[in-house]
């Protein structure tokens, strides 16, 4: 299975089922399930290194290269070459791990090398580390031997070109944060943003140090955009501690974040959470959408940064205290401001 319609076919027609059940279709189908799964997870990658380029509006056109060509060639073509708002043209290798490194042999490295270089484009890999972005040239790749590890991804040893080509950041917030939502199977003034096991959002609060920043109740609130923005902090609260209250048809969900150690965002994961939480009908069923179906969705549209930007300057305004990470260069939130977002 190499054909990205295949893959996306048979993606569509196992959504919502069990990997047992995808399992027994795929064998009826004569597809080998262990290689769908390492091919649609890296297609997957793929799809979400794009959303986040459309996202950031750095991205002004892409070409992807024919895979199924390449292997009749036998050219170590990348996955795409892309050229920026200003002009810069790269050819870009987007790899994803879960292992606690990245590594490519000398020699598949080599021969990717040799290939950008005959077209005279500089070659960058994208690579995923356990859900962590970074972006580096080859000859980083080169001086390292081929193998990234944590630290290159960030930190002071960071050799990861993430920040500075795509004009980006990360947003450290401190501790005691909270966010009270309260769903319900059975409300008259939702706010259409619904969750299958919990029902409609009817309201949503964050808290800053037991202090109130703002709600949202009701669709034609003022706050609504927050709420979608907001979701990968609200996946870092859950993820440190949740409370579920049920009553009824009213379940109050209490997310708290009050850990000694700061939060890092990036701004790519606040632009790619809300994916896995849009859905759309289908003949018979609510299909999730992942990165890939999301992107080969004709009516999707992606989170913009620059409506990120302005739900993260009105949490500023309100008194939440939030430091910016550039480049691992740390600035108030007004400093970064004035440096790189007024021109």
């Amino acid at each position: 299975m190499t054909d990205l319609n295949d893959l996306l076919a048979f993606s569509q027609l196992t959504l919502n089922k069990t990997d047992e059940e995808k399992s027994v279709l795929a064998n009826q189908l004569g597809i080998d399930i262990n290689e769908y799964n390492r091919r649609i997870k890296g297609k997957e990658k793929e799809a979400e290194f794009v959303i986040i380029l459309k996202s950031m509006g750095c991205l002004k056109h892409l070409e992807a290269y024919d895979e199924g060509l390449s292997h009749v060639t036998g050219e170590y073509t990348p996955d795409f070459q892309i050229e920026l708002i200003d002009g810069y043209k790269m050819m870009v290798e987007v790899k994803h791990t879960e292992k606690d490194s990245y590594k490519i042999s000398s020699g598949n490295l080599s021969r990717r090398i040799d290939y950008a270089k005959r077209h005279e484009i500089p070659l960058r890999f994208a690579v995923s580390l356990k859900g962590y972005w970074g972006l580096f040239t080859s000859e980083t790749l080169e001086e390292k031997g081929g193998k990234l590890t944590i630290s290159d991804f960030g930190g002071i040893k960071s050799a990861s070109w993430w920040d500075q080509e795509l004009e980006t950041c990360s947003y450290m917030f401190p501790r005691a944060i909270k966010i009270r939502s309260v769903y319900s199977k059975n409300h008259k003034k939702g706010t259409m943003i619904s969750f299958p096991s919990y029902g409609e959002l009817v309201s949503y609060e964050l808290y800053y140090d037991d202090r109130k920043i703002f709600r949202m109740k009701g669709i034609n609130s003022p706050y609504l955009l927050h709420t979608i923005y907001l979701e990968a902090l609200q996946n870092r609260l859950a993820n440190s501690k949740q409370i579920v209250e049920e009553n009824g048809n009213v379940i109050v969900i209490t997310d708290i974040y009050d850990d000694e150690h700061f939060m890092i965002i990036s701004e790519y994961e606040f632009l790619t959470a809300p994916i896995s939480h849009i859905v759309k009908s289908s003949d018979t069923d609510l299909i999730r959408y992942s990165a890939l179906s999301a992107l080969a969705d004709k009516d999707f549209r992606s989170l913009d940064k620059r409506t990120l930007r302005y739900v993260i300057s009105e949490l500023v305004g309100k008194g939440v205290d939030i430091m910016v990470f550039r480049d691992s260069v740390g600035y108030r939130f007004e400093d970064y401001r004035e440096k790189f977002w007024i021109k």
